[in-house]
């Protein structure tokens, strides 16, 4: 019975280990230093080990075919920052895309520009013509402006999630038509709620109106911020 080597498995893990590594050897001078400084600057990112991996992997594999053709690691990438850069900048920028095409931050985004210019016309109107609003109150009370705005909110969100896809975007005809029916259900939504009782569906004074509309741009500016949202009906 032969008896096998104690270091066997050391050596294999360490085989399997340098084949997942860049193989700098096979880069030029000025490549294998890019390399280098690469790997310390990432070692200071705040990517974890295996995006550092794969990181490294994807650029000595794309030097090593630039070299090829002649191309340096400076030509290609630019400095080692700018390079991390690159890297870091890779996730985030799907993470931003994800988030623009998520319908439910669409429709919030959409939802509070909505309620701010609802509240900021029935503001100028107080100011200007109050008996038009206290003539008919409905469409100017809070909660009616609250359920129209969100009504609102969801069906361009809707709309933007729909028509918004490049892969899947249907044909121009019925594109015209899920706009059309979605104004119409909105229209008739608004009217409902125009009908709630006075006492729920209290109206403002001007103050009320100013307060609501300041809330409402200020809510929506930090969303956009937040999730880094672009675009959008307004």
């Amino acid at each position: 019975m032969t008896e096998e080597p104690r270091n066997e498995g050391k050596q294999s893990s360490s085989v399997a280990h340098h084949e997942n590594e860049p193989k700098e050897q096979e880069l030029t001078k000025r490549n294998a230093d890019f390399m280098y400084r690469l790997r310390k600057e990432l070692k200071e990112s705040k990517l974890n080990d295996e995006q550092r991996s794969e990181a490294l992997i994807d650029t000595e594999t794309r030097l090593l075919e630039a070299q090829k053709t002649g191309k340096t690691a400076k030509q290609l990438f630019g400095t080692p920052t700018q390079r991390l850069n690159e890297i870091v900048e890779g996730p985030k920028k799907a993470k931003i895309e994800a988030q623009n095409n998520n319908m439910w931050i669409r429709a919030l985004d959409n939802g509070l520009i909505f309620a701010a210019l609802f509240a900021a016309m029935y503001a100028i109107m107080m100011l200007i013509e109050p008996k038009t609003i206290t003539s008919t109150p409905g469409p100017s009370g809070l909660l009616a402006i609250i359920l129209t705005s969100a009504v609102g909110g969801i069906g361009m969100g809707y709309i933007y999630k729909v028509l918004g896809s490049s892969k899947k975007r249907p044909s121009v005809w019925k594109q015209a038509g899920i706009v059309v029916i979605a104004v119409v259900l909105w229209i008739i939504f608004y009217t409902s709620f125009g009908m709630l009782p006075p006492v729920i569906n209290p109206t403002l004074p001007f103050y009320g109106y100013a307060i609501l509309a300041v809330a409402a741009f200020g809510g929506r500016w930090y969303l956009r911020r937040k999730f880094h949202i672009v675009g959008g009906i307004f």
